[in-house]
């Protein structure tokens, strides 16, 4: 099958600085295009897709315009975000197969149910026996393939309705684990119980479980509190827009 992602416009912030009346003109063509954007803390990919497609619709004075997105980020984490426009969507299945890069922070001693800061923090403490060096040794041990179990706090579906729904109302849900493979991890850096590294892995890998399976390993459990993604495949989110930016295109001097 061909790379549909090869021949479909990519626009990010160079296209973006160089003229913006003509970078919504692109995206709001028939074939379509595909948007970088850097996604902040707090907002849903949902949330920017649906700005997006209001901005378009608006521009364009059609009642509907089809958008999506190439990969979901949890609204606690920020980083790289590609949307698709009209007939661009077509592109996305593409995308979801592309490996991630991720720059991720975590915090030894605690636990969470939804393994990051979402849900209420349990404090375990760290024993003298985790060290530096064992935690270290624990990370780069992770690299490989290995079977994962997708946390109850996220957006599996199950029954037609998202993990996080189900276990919002306390139920418990035995959900199958898939293959995944960790490709590499590097710039490890360890303050405990800080701990931060570079992971580089295949789509629909969850590093809040990664994490949380490393404090299991090391008995003092492990919360994710910072997460941000770098890369998609080769798409870098150095190229993307902000989300300012991506509000900026309804600005009258650019839609008119």
């Amino acid at each position: 099958m061909p790379d549909e992602t090869a021949i479909v416009p990519m626009f990010g912030r160079a296209e973006f600085d160089a003229d913006k009346a003509t970078f919504l003109q692109s995206l709001n063509m028939t074939d379509g295009a595909l948007l970088l954007v850097d996604k902040p803390y707090g907002f849903t990919s949902f949330n920017l897709v649906n700005r997006l497609k209001h901005i378009l619709q608006r521009f364009s004075g059609d009642k509907w315009v089809k958008v999506g997105h190439g990969g979901t980020l949890d609204p606690l984490a920020t980083g790289l975000l590609i949307i698709a426009t009209r007939r661009a969507t077509r592109s996305l299945t593409q995308l979801l197969g592309l490996e991630k890069t991720y720059w991720c922070e975590l915090r030894l001693g605690i636990t969470t149910p939804s393994f990051d800061l979402e849900t209420p923090i349990t404090i375990v403490g760290i024993s003298d026996g985790v060290t530096a060096a064992i935690v270290e040794t624990a990370v780069l041990g992770l690299v490989g393939e290995q079977l994962q179990t997708p946390p109850m706090y996220s957006a599996v579906k199950l029954r037609g309705k998202p993990m996080y729904e189900h276990a919002r109302k306390g139920r418990q849900i035995e959900i199958a684990a898939k293959q995944i493979t960790i490709h590499s991890i590097s710039d490890v850096h360890i303050s405990l119980p800080i701990v931060s590294f570079r992971i580089r892995c295949t789509k629909g890998t969850y590093i809040r479980s990664i994490v949380a399976d490393l404090g299991t390993k090391l008995g003092c459990g492990a919360v994710l509190i910072n997460l941000r993604r770098e890369l998609i495949g080769e798409y870098d989110v150095k190229d993307a827009i902000s989300a300012e930016q991506l509000d900026s295109l309804s600005e009258p001097g650019v839609t008119q």
